[in-house]
């Protein structure tokens, strides 16, 4: 009578292949995720830097341009974009896990040396 089924050596031989498997891919799956969070981050910088381009152009934020140009760094809270329908008032932070506080996170709107526009987050 023929038994079928696997011998101890054969189970041992297959958990070492998965074993060192797992060792190798364990680093590359936790790089390849916060290389994606960090996309993800800078994804919302731009969507904001871009909200804030057109909060200070329309007239939401016509004041903070003058104001801009006329040499000043602005400071404008996401809660100000927010509320001129540019962007959602929950932007969820893919680093932490958490929203931002958008009472607290801001832009500073300044003119750089060479006379363009240039933009400093808070986060």
């Amino acid at each position: 009578m023929k038994k079928t089924g696997f011998t101890i050596i054969e189970l041992v031989s297959i958990i070492a292949l998965l074993s060192i498997v797992m060792v190798v891919l364990i680093p590359s799956i936790d790089k390849a995720i916060k290389t994606s969070r960090a996309d993800q981050l800078e994804d919302i910088r731009e969507n904001i830097v871009n909200a804030t381009e057109v909060y200070l152009n329309n007239s939401c934020g016509n004041d903070k341009h003058n104001q801009l140009l006329s040499g000043d760094t602005v400071r404008i809270y996401l809660s100000d974009i927010s509320e001129c329908g540019l962007i959602d008032n929950r932007i969820y932070n893919p680093m932490n896990g958490e929203y931002f506080d958008i009472n607290n996170e801001y832009v500073d709107a300044f003119i750089d040396e060479v006379g363009l526009i240039d933009y400093s987050l808070s986060f």
